[in-house]
């Protein structure tokens, strides 16, 4: 399956105007400490078979954002980019048709802010 993907530039410019978007780091809770995109929220690939089965109050109590709609821009990100792949393909098998995958994630992301490590 072709994995739509998304630069940092394009990423960067969707953060700074605002734009229509949902940004999920699948990274696990200990390598948030690494520092994490901002506007991202969390939902670590160990719960990520979850993430389409629960309601949106069951999604929000458990992940602490409302869950994304089938039309959202979605976009997911790790360390590398290949957890987010894997993210990307089963959102788009699960409806989530503008499901993309930043493929640089933190370790390209590290390049352009301080606040995110490579590691």
């Amino acid at each position: 399956m072709e994995v739509p993907i998304i630069n940092r530039d394009e990423l960067k410019r969707l953060i700074e105007t605002k734009g229509e978007y949902v940004l999920i780091d699948v990274r696990e809770e200990d390598e948030l400490k690494h520092g994490m995109i901002p506007t991202s929220k969390n939902v670590p690939m160990s719960e990520f078979n979850n993430f389409f089965d629960l309601d949106e109050k069951e999604f929000k109590e458990k992940f602490g954002f409302e869950k994304p709609k089938k039309g959202d821009n979605l976009i997911f990100y790790c360390r590398s980019g290949n957890r987010s792949h894997f993210a990307t393909e089963v959102a788009a098998e699960k409806g989530y048709k503008k499901a993309k995958n930043y493929f640089g994630s933190t370790n390209d992301w590290s390049e352009i802010d301080s606040n995110v490590e490579k590691y």
